[in-house]
């Protein structure tokens, strides 16, 4: 009898195992299911944010485009100008310099009128 209660008890004892052994694989399964999902779950959030950052990267870009333009734009009227300023300072040095070489009074009095419009002239492109 005391045999019989032994062999009982280890039967017993084989079958926890195995139940035991039984709830380890389903919630390694579980495990496994459930890491699947949050990485997927995180994949999905990821990419979600980097669509995110994508489409806030070319916004900026084409702000950054937009302004480089308007700069660059502002820097060539600003360029053209003092090229015309320069160009007709230039030509009323020469007008000065040819006036200086003349002798007859009446004469350099028309060129000093001349001279006098075309300074004021300049003064409007400065």
């Amino acid at each position: 009898e005391t045999l019989q209660r032994i062999v009982s008890t280890l039967a017993n004892k084989n079958d926890e195992i195995h139940n035991f052994i039984d709830m380890l694989n389903h919630t390694i399964k579980n495990v496994q299911v459930n890491s699947s999902n949050v990485i997927s779950e995180l994949d999905e959030e990821f990419d979600g944010l980097y669509s995110i950052l994508d489409e806030m990267k070319g916004s900026m870009a084409n702000t950054i485009q937009q302004e480089e333009a308007h700069k660059i734009q502002a820097l060539q009227d600003q360029l053209s100008q003092c090229s015309n300023a320069l160009e007709s300072s230039e030509e009323l040095l020469e007008l000065a310099a040819q006036s200086l070489d003349i002798k007859d009074p009446e004469e350099f009095l028309k060129v000093e009128n001349i001279e006098w419009m075309y300074a004021k002239q300049m003064l409007v492109f400065v």
